[in-house]
């Protein structure tokens, strides 16, 4: 198994109940890696969710695991830093 399908195990282990995560983009501008996740439960005012996170890395299996670590501790209660 692939070192970026380890890091998608670690990334489903690691979400929270509901959330949904999006596929991660390259941003050539940037050079990086980006990748979205969202709690479809809350509903949005105009605009952003609160419950959202966007996880940045220079690799993909990076931006993986960034989000992983991420999510957990959101599972936890916890806003990530």
């Amino acid at each position: 198994m692939s070192d970026r399908h380890l890091a998608w195990d670690e990334l489903t282990a690691a979400t929270p109940p509901g959330w949904q995560i999006g596929r991660p983009s390259y941003h050539h501008e940037r050079d990086e890696w980006l990748l979205y996740a969202f709690d479809p439960a809350e509903r949005p005012v105009v605009g952003r969710r609160s419950r959202e996170w966007q996880a940045v890395a220079p690799t993909e299996e990076g931006v993986i695991r960034e989000m992983a670590r991420c999510l957990r501790e959101i599972g936890k209660g916890r806003w990530p830093r």
